[in-house]
């Protein structure tokens, strides 16, 4: 495993993103730390999957959990949706997040399995009231409607799922002032780091 012997740039001590230890501790760190708090950056990643017609799709997911010993994030969805169609026809998927105070980019690589009915019960009695709102309702996510409020947002827990996004790759940039520094992390590899060109 390469190590990196740089120090920060004015400075007579390496910071966190001199190493790979360090780089990955933060990645974990702030995505945990995104399930915990709401103002956080790392709240909201771009999840992207395949669409059903082969182009790219992304959207804005809210980060609900996140176990770092077990490499895996969660988030939820209404089962409905377009993006629970083309999970299921290909379970891969790429999770992006940016987070502006460490001027750190993650791009993660997952297999995503869907859970819900009666496995997910504990799961939706913890979904706050206002954001049950955010699955149900007729018609479904993606439809067409003549205005708004044509809307109607009932929740229903049989719509409820969650997605459990098991990390198989991380890759970081960190844009420092000096250097920019460009990692790459592998489950298949015991998530030993490798430098990549920035």
């Amino acid at each position: 495993m390469q190590r990196s012997g740089a120090t920060k740039k004015g400075h007579g001590m390496a910071g966190w993103q001199d190493t790979h230890e360090g780089t990955l501790a933060q990645v974990w760190g702030r995505l945990a730390r995104g399930v915990a708090d709401r103002r956080c950056a790392t709240r909201h990643p771009v999840l992207c999957t395949l669409g059903l017609d082969g182009a790219p799709q992304a959207r804005t997911v809210v980060l609900r959990g996140c176990d770092p010993a077990a490499g895996v994030l969660e988030m939820h969805a209404d089962l409905a949706s377009t993006k629970m169609a083309e999970l299921r026809a290909e379970p891969r998927a790429a999770l992006h997040v940016w987070d502006p105070r460490l001027k750190l980019q993650m791009r993660l690589g997952a297999e995503v399995e869907m859970r819900s009915g009666a496995s997910v019960a504990a799961r939706w009695a913890r979904v706050p009231e206002g954001s049950r709102r955010a699955y149900g309702g007729a018609p479904p996510p993606g439809e067409v409607l003549g205005a708004p409020e044509d809307h109607d947002a009932a929740p229903s827990q049989a719509r409820f799922a969650a997605l459990l996004a098991r990390i198989d790759v991380i890759e970081t940039l960190h844009l420092g002032p000096d250097l920019h520094r460009r990692a790459r992390f592998r489950r298949i590899d015991d998530w030993t780091g490798v430098w990549l060109a920035p």
